[in-house]
């Protein structure tokens, strides 16, 4: 059979189709803040395998919040409780995960509570730290300070290199742009 492009939905179709059975549509069953934790809660207690593999991850350094945030949007999606009630749960789930971990006997400082690096969050960033985020995070400016960086590191070497030339004898004109490597050769090249 050839492919058809013509075989798929009109932009904005969905949007005028009923709607779907899906439980997003569907009022939540859930609406009151105690009782989505109390179900939560029992939920999970009443499994002893997901009760055991809870305590494990917050064992091997998964941290509370992330944790918390899975469970009440997997919930959420499922059409338990809605949005709202989602994020005011999450905060009573992780006191509820530090409690059960440390009644378990897992060591308080092995229990992360929230998705922060080990002394990091506390203002203690290295130079290294902040340029690894950078780089994740701004890569453009990553490479433009890398191409700084790199065009400094060489017009020191070169300088260097020279040593005793004095200034009018460089060929490197003082500007902020970067320039080639060919056009930093000094002119006394061209007499060999």
């Amino acid at each position: 059979m050839p492919f058809d492009p013509f075989d798929r939905p009109v932009p904005g179709e969905s949007l005028t189709q009923p709607m779907q059975d899906d439980a997003i549509y569907k009022p939540p069953q859930v609406n009151n803040l105690d009782e989505a934790f109390f179900n939560t809660v029992e939920t999970i207690e009443d499994s002893e395998s997901l009760f055991s593999d809870l305590l494990g991850m917050i064992d091997a350094g998964v941290d509370l919040e992330s944790i918390a945030n899975v469970v009440t949007f997997g919930s959420f999606s499922k059409g338990v409780y809605s949005p709202d009630i989602a994020m005011q749960l999450t905060p009573l789930l992780m006191i509820w995960m530090y409690v059960k971990a440390h009644e378990n006997n897992i060591e308080i400082d092995d229990i992360n509570i929230m998705n922060f690096p080990k002394n990091k969050s506390k203002g203690n960033m290295s130079s290294d730290d902040i340029v690894a985020l950078m780089k994740r995070k701004n890569p453009e400016k990553f490479k433009k300070q890398q191409k700084e960086a790199a065009v400094t590191e060489l017009d020191d070497f070169l300088k260097q290199v020279q040593g005793g030339v004095s200034q009018e004898e460089q060929v490197a004109p003082s500007s902020s742009e970067p320039m080639s490597f060919m056009e930093m050769q000094p002119n006394s090249l061209e007499n060999v």
